[in-house]
């Protein structure tokens, strides 16, 4: 089997990215990691998503171009520029200007991952798309100011941070003073990705069935719309199955579910280019690549969490959560950009042979 070619390439670059996490992981500190660090690599996540998943890679053009690894250095120094002057703006107004970053905008920003994956996945950009067709790279850069704006109305409706009052860095003016306990919606934002990603392993099916036998199910906003209710669902069956906020502390689910199962489904669709070896008939090679994805968030929480603790020995639960944090920004805020970067922008160079491509492009 060659060393480009699946699943090797996958198992290779699984073990070189994650590696490489793990290493910038322990090497800053656990307040750098919880505070600058999370705001500013999570502000690049929504246009790296708009680069990967609706330019493909392909645009702006003259970067597309460019030789490895000049076009993968193009692309991550793009999405480095964008990343920092949302970070800035972010800050500045949500997050009251406060050095460093507090939870009031490192959540917002985290809460517009997924609304931006819901807009170019299951929506496919549209209406942006439609409205922009012969201009992608402004459609692109459309959609990431419709997230964040739509992130910002829906965290003024839901995120109440009165839980957090008597913290030192607790502004009255800066809590939206929403429905829910902050880490409630966020939760539940990050459930509505697991229940995203794993519509994607399934082929949206039985989406897919549905536009079939009715054909304007197949158009947006119709397959977005109905897409949307299976993913609500999905991430309704996650949080009946684990009591929340009931049974399993919320914060708790959040990391060991949410976070581990996206990181354990981002490996199977980026690193190993979702997985086209597995032949099987849809809803079975869903299934199947589902179960492989909940293994490895399994096995990788527990890497990482033995990693931190016997490092920094953080303490995990409330009232800070400092492990459950510091395994998010690890597993997400670290190693998601790096996987993306690297199967994307990089097109798995220099593993994979210049001028091949997979499905990441």
């Amino acid at each position: 089997m060659k060393l480009d070619s699946q699943p090797l390439l996958g198992i290779v670059s699984s073990v070189l990215v994650v590696s490489v996490s793990l290493w910038i992981s322990v090497a800053l500190s656990p307040e750098a990691m919880l505070t600058w660090v999370s705001l500013i690599i999570v502000a690049m996540v929504p246009i790296q998503m708009v680069m990967g998943l609706a330019w493909h890679s392909q645009h702006p053009a003259s970067i597309a171009a460019l030789p490895q690894p000049m076009r993968g250095l193009a692309f991550t120094a793009m999405m480095a520029l964008v990343g920092g002057f949302v970070a800035y703006i972010g800050n500045a107004t949500v997050g009251g200007g406060i050095h460093p970053p507090t939870p009031f905008v490192n959540m917002f920003m985290i809460l517009a991952v997924p609304i931006a994956l819901l807009l170019i996945i299951p929506f496919q950009c549209w209406p942006l798309s439609a409205m922009l067709k012969k201009q992608p790279v402004w459609m692109g850069f459309s959609l990431v100011i419709a997230a964040y704006g739509l992130a910002w109305l829906i965290y003024q409706w839901l995120f109440n941070f009165s839980f957090l009052e008597h913290a030192p860095f607790y502004q009255a003016a800066l809590d939206p003073q929403g429905l829910f306990m902050a880490w409630l919606p966020l939760a539940a934002g990050l459930s509505c990705v697991v229940g995203i990603l794993c519509l994607v392993l399934l082929e949206f099916w039985p989406v897919s069935l549905l536009a079939k036998a009715i054909p304007t199910f197949g158009r947006q906003p119709f397959f977005g719309l109905a897409a949307s209710v299976l993913i609500a669902a999905i991430a309704a069956g996650l949080w009946w199955l684990f009591d929340v906020p009931h049974g399993m502390d919320v914060v708790a689910f959040l990391v060991r579910v949410g976070v581990s199962m996206i990181f354990g489904i981002f490996i199977v669709l980026v690193m190993f280019d979702g997985a086209a070896f597995v032949r099987l008939p849809q809803p079975w090679r869903g299934m199947v690549l589902i179960a492989v994805a909940a293994v490895l968030a399994v096995a990788l929480h527990a890497l990482y969490r033995a990693l931190a603790i016997q490092q920094f020995g953080l303490p995990g639960g409330p009232p800070t959560y400092t492990l459950e944090l510091w395994l998010a920004t690890s597993m997400l805020a670290i190693t998601f950009p790096l996987m993306v970067a690297f199967a994307s922008f990089f097109n798995f160079w220099p593993l994979r042979r210049s001028g091949q491509q997979g499905k990441t492009n």
